[in-house]
């Protein structure tokens, strides 16, 4: 059984595919020799970087070249090649590569005459004749460069990226130096690379380096003060070292005939501790909710590398009141989720099954860790409390007063001002319920903040107002104690001044008594009758009455405030507040100078003696000399003798100033910075701009002198002549 024969039509497709072929072969046969010939010249002279770019340029150039040619062979060229090649076409080659449905009448009987005939096509060869000129001259000359590049003298110009061969003549020179940095594998940073010799890595990190010397030196290594050194091997034509950074150091290349050189720095960036931040709840104490079974907290840790997925939660739930307390300890592992340097924990815990109770508290704590390898560092987070209040402690009770008075720790008139602008600021962003809830709380404060200024005023308590604390009145001390966290001011200035008031509710307390009579067993009935009267301002303040008049104001101007903020109208309060500061401040100021009125005792001034120069008497003595600090002498002298001035300078204590970073390293900001600038001091005596710096590295490293009073210079004969006329 015989085969098929192909059609004309696939016996043209093969002979425009071998076309093609011998097209980018001849292209290759001439660009790879002298591609080839070119980077190894470029290989010798400017190094292996250079002579890659070289090579991938050449390469790119040979195949776009190559792609050229081949496009020129298209299906034009083929329909004419065949027509002019082929006689038993008959002009007819295009018909071959049409759709045969497509073709109709003589087109269609022609197409079919082609079509028998199987054998026009058989001898014929359409491949392009090689470039045998050509690719003998690229063999020629790629052969020529490549001999040269072979034979290249070594005793040419070394230029800054040149390989050179280890035996040449002359003292060694470092012609290029190239520094690797591997990073902790947990560290997930790429490996790179960097032509200086100094550099800031990861701790742990493993630092490689590559020096070329011409001519090349017998022995090289890397010294490291205070720790052992670094031989380096020759391999590949350069000198080769690696160590592993454990932390911030310097160091220099000595070589056998090699000038010193300058010291190099490499900066060991320590691993940071993990981070872990509250996000639910958004306090670190909290109250249940009527009817809560469950809840969620949720902690977000961060980490400069990588958090580790999982962390532990550690809970411990309280039981009982006073000292019948029990604690219940267990742990629960979490795992996070989100990116390698983020991740978020969060648990549901179910109260009944953790065990709370009424009274009792559950404190989360949550203990994450990064993953630093070989040891990863475990940090423990902030502890967030749930409290679920007791029935008496709601009631009654100092909870509820310790609850009732903490906002007396965090408000102020001044704060109260910029918490309303901010609430202003907010309104567009926050709902109508929302806003009218923070003003009203912020009323809250106000009125809270009044009634602890009108203590001072007589005020004790205040009837049915929201917030108020009823104190009593029977052992109540005239001047009451301020609930703050501070001692307690002697006036309301003090008290502006810390920024830490009181805040209580006493509207309508300046009125009581014009209310008419009070009802049976009342609180003012029972104190006009049994007890003692201190709630006027005139009876429980020692201030002027000027100073009375100025707080009373202030409290008016508060009330104001008080009563636009509990409406929701912070915009009105404003003025109220603002005119209440100011009050505050006038009293501040009224309250001192009645104090150094009545303090002050001061001497007559004896006008007989004026200018007299009689200093008898008038001089408590001289003042005690400051003692010489002389640990820092040593630094201080050698900054003196940095400055640039005309004429010849005195010696450096060098060593001295080495031996005192040495001494102070605890205290210094930069000792390495400063170890380097003494030594390239050392070796560069006339280098100006080095003892620049050093000067500079000196002056932030100095302490501060404590200011002193100076002694008057002594006068010249002028000023002695001067002051024997006064006499």
């Amino acid at each position: 059984m015989t085969a098929r024969k192909p059609s004309l039509q696939q016996q043209a497709l093969r002979l425009q595919n071998a076309a093609r072929r011998r097209a980018a072969l001849d292209t290759l046969a001439i660009g790879l020799p002298l591609t080839t010939g070119i980077v190894l010249l470029c290989l010798r002279i400017f190094g292996p970087e250079v002579a890659a770019a070289v090579a991938v340029g050449l390469l790119l150039a040979t195949s776009i070249t190559a792609a050229w040619r081949i496009r020129r062979l298209d299906r034009a060229w083929l329909v004419a090649r065949l027509d002019a090649g082929a006689p038993p076409l008959e002009d007819s080659a295009d018909l071959l590569f049409r759709d045969p449905a497509a073709l109709k009448g003589f087109a269609a009987l022609q197409r079919g005459r082609l079509e028998r005939r199987t054998d026009a096509l058989e001898r014929m060869d359409l491949r392009p004749p090689w470039s045998r000129r050509p690719i003998v001259s690229a063999v020629l000359v790629g052969a020529a460069i490549g001999l040269a590049a072979a034979i290249w003298p070594s005793t040419q110009p070394v230029d800054a990226g040149r390989r050179v061969t280890p035996h040449s003549a002359g003292a060694p020179k470092v012609t290029r130096t190239r520094l690797r940095i591997v990073p902790p594998a947990y560290t997930g940073l790429p490996a790179r690379e960097q032509p200086a010799l100094d550099a800031r890595a990861p701790e742990g990190s493993r630092i490689e380096w590559v020096i070329d010397m011409a001519p090349g030196p017998d022995a090289a290594q890397l010294v490291f003060p205070g720790a052992a050194a670094v031989t380096l091997a020759r391999r590949g034509g350069g000198w080769r070292g690696a160590t592993t950074l454990t932390a911030s150091t310097l160091y220099r290349l000595e070589a056998q005939g090699l000038e010193r050189q300058r010291l190099h720095r490499l900066n060991a960036v320590i691993d940071a501790a993990p981070v872990v931040r509250i996000v639910e709840p958004d306090a670190q104490l909290v109250l249940t909710r009527p009817g809560q079974t469950r809840w969620t907290p949720v902690f977000e840790v961060t980490d400069d590398y990588g958090v580790a997925p999982g962390a532990v939660l550690r809970i411990a739930v309280t039981r009982g009141e006073g000292e019948n307390i029990t604690v219940k300890h267990r742990t629960l592992p979490l795992t996070g989720r989100g990116d390698g340097r983020r991740k978020r924990f969060s648990v549901t815990l179910d109260l009944a099954r953790e065990g709370l109770a009424p009274g009792g508290d559950m404190i989360v704590q949550l203990a994450a860790r990064d993953n630093r390898a070989p040891a990863p560092q475990t940090v423990d987070g902030p502890s967030v409390i749930l409290r679920w209040p007791s029935a008496q402690g709601l009631e009654g009770g100092l909870d509820g007063m310790v609850r009732q008075t903490l906002p007396a720790y965090f408000r102020s008139q001044r704060q109260i001002i910029i918490d309303a602008e901010a609430l202003i600021a907010d309104r567009r962003r926050i709902g109508a319920d929302r806003f009218q809830s923070r003003s009203n709380a912020l009323g809250a404060d106000q009125a809270q903040l009044r009634l602890r200024y009108g203590q001072f005023m007589g005020e004790e308590a205040e009837g049915g107002g929201a917030g108020g604390i009823a104190l009593p009145t029977n052992d109540a001390p005239s001047r009451p104690a301020l609930p703050t966290n501070d001692a307690p001011a002697p006036a309301p200035a003090a008290a502006e001044a810390d920024h830490d008031h009181a805040d209580h509710d006493h509207a309508d307390h300046d009125h009581a008594h014009d209310a008419g009579p009070p009802a049976f067993g009342s609180q003012m009935d029972v104190t006009a009758q049994f007890g003692h009267v201190h709630d006027t301002p005139e009876a429980a303040t020692l201030f002027d009455p000027g100073t009375r008049d100025t707080l009373r104001q202030a409290l008016n101007a508060m009330w104001g405030s008080e009563r636009a903020l509990r409406q929701g109208l912070p915009e009105d309060a404003l003025p109220y507040a603002h005119r209440a500061l100011e009050l505050l401040k006038e009293a501040q100021q009224a309250t001192r100078i009645f104090l150094a009125r009545t303090g002050a005792n001061l001497p007559p001034v004896d006008l007989s003696r004026r200018l007299s120069g009689d200093r008898d008497g008038i001089v408590g003595g001289a003042f005690a000399a400051l003692p010489d600090r002389t640990a820092d002498a040593t630094a201080a002298d050698v900054w003196r003798a940095l400055q640039e001035r005309p004429g010849p300078t005195g010696p450096l204590r060098l060593d001295a100033l080495d031996r005192w970073v040495r001494d102070n390293r605890g205290r210094l900001q930069d000792p390495l910075a400063l170890t380097a600038a003494i030594d390239t001091v050392r070796n560069e005596p006339d280098c100006r701009p080095c003892r620049a710096r050093l000067r500079a590295l000196l002056w932030t490293a100095l302490d501060r002198p404590p200011p002193a009073v100076q002694r008057r210079t002594a006068p010249d004969a002028r000023g002695r002549r001067y002051l024997e006329a006064l006499q």
